[in-house]
């Protein structure tokens, strides 16, 4: 009995049993009765193919496809305390655990697989090679005291920050979002374990029996060691406002803004997860455009406030944002990766300078593994 001659509930479970996308893509090739049997394989399963197969074709691993299911994985996790506290863990254990929550709990379609592809080649990769020149190791500029090594990573890292924590993002010109944004706690573990950081483990007080082993694994196999900081190089040098002001100057949205509200909108825009670096991309600001008045639309003062200046309205909207959250190790109601990065790699402070010392118990905090019923605040 040939294979294609099984009954049709048989073939149609085949994809459980496959190891790799690279099994699935035979399948697909073979005849058109097993095309057909696995055209609607579960997303689920695609990913877990996907992910057995990330260190061939979802390079770098596992990263783009982290960045893929991170806007994922921040919906489950927001839904329930059990969910925050499943993904807390998953991050203190570096990116090869949240890749495993991500496999457990989000999906990839094989048309999501085919953007993915198109987007690695059409924005990552043109974005990889400009920031090469810039702060990597490309650069020829004599200036940078240390260079973005793994230009493509932080890229995606870029990203991820932007999905991830989207709901943080978003609450500058959204309406308040059905449940809470993640911790502050969650987001700085996030760089502190998700980007790991010589610099940051000893800014953030680590004793060297308590950094993480997987780590000492990658100081141990010559891989980077210095991810925060290079990201700090790449904000430094390219990820600069600037860089999506030339983009937005010519859209609608951005000239119905001014002043303070402006250099809000860009920042809403950087911060947009895989649309933010798209929009660098030819016609990318014309294909968001929805996007980019949704926010343009959101910050805007109302009659209301028109009697009063620009950064006052800001100021006051941060105030209702902190109060809302309720989180206090939320500094900032419009937090930025730059502004996160500072704190992590430097311990450099955002909040109350008196409070320095009070940042003890945060950084414990984000030493300690989370405990589930008694996390910090959602």
């Amino acid at each position: 009995m040939s294979l294609e001659s099984l009954p049709a509930e048989l073939l149609l479970n085949l994809p459980q049993y496959l190891h790799s996308i690279e099994d699935l893509y035979s399948l697909f090739s073979t005849c058109r009765t097993l095309y057909h049997a696995c055209a609607n394989t579960s997303p689920k399963t695609i990913l877990r193919l996907a992910a057995n197969s990330g260190r061939v074709f979802f390079r770098p691993h596992p990263h783009l496809l982290i960045a893929a299911t991170a806007r994922q994985i921040a919906d489950w996790a927001v839904e329930e305390a059990d969910h925050r506290y499943l993904l807390e863990v998953a991050i203190q254990g570096g990116v090869e655990k949240l890749l495993e929550l991500a496999v457990d709990v989000a999906g990839l379609s094989m048309d999501d697989i085919r953007r993915l592809y198109v987007y690695k080649c059409d924005v990552l990769n043109p974005l990889n090679r400009r920031l090469d020149l810039s702060a990597g190791p490309a650069s020829t500029s004599n200036s940078h005291m240390t260079v973005c090594n793994d230009p493509e990573t932080t890229l995606l890292s870029w990203i991820i920050y932007g999905e991830l924590f989207h709901h943080s993002l978003e609450l500058a010109y959204l309406p308040f979002p059905q449940h809470k944004p993640l911790s502050s706690v969650i987001r700085y573990k996030w760089f502190v374990y998700c980007m790991p950081d010589v610099n940051s483990f000893n800014y953030m007080r680590f004793p060297s029996d308590d950094i993480p082993q997987f780590f000492k694994d990658y100081v141990q196999e010559d891989d980077d060691s210095f991810q925060q900081l290079s990201m700090a190089e790449a904000t430094r040098v390219f990820f600069d406002p600037s860089l999506w002001k030339k983009e937005l100057e010519a859209s609608s949205a951005y000239q119905t803004t001014s002043g303070a509200l402006r250099e809000l909108f860009i920042s809403c825009a950087m911060h947009l997860g895989s649309k933010s670096l798209e929009l660098l991309a030819p016609g990318g600001v014309e294909k968001f455009k929805g996007d980019l008045e949704r926010i343009a639309n959101g910050i805007c003062i109302s009659d209301e406030e028109k009697s009063v200046d620009e950064a006052s309205v800001i100021d006051s909207r941060a105030q209702r944002i902190l109060e809302a959250v309720g989180d206090p190790w939320l500094c900032l109601a419009f937090p930025t990766l730059q502004d996160d990065l500072a704190f992590t790699l430097w311990s450099s402070w955002q909040g109350d300078e008196e409070d320095e010392e009070g940042q003890e118990p945060l950084m414990k905090a984000i030493r300690s593994p989370p405990q589930q019923g008694q996390s910090q605040p959602v």
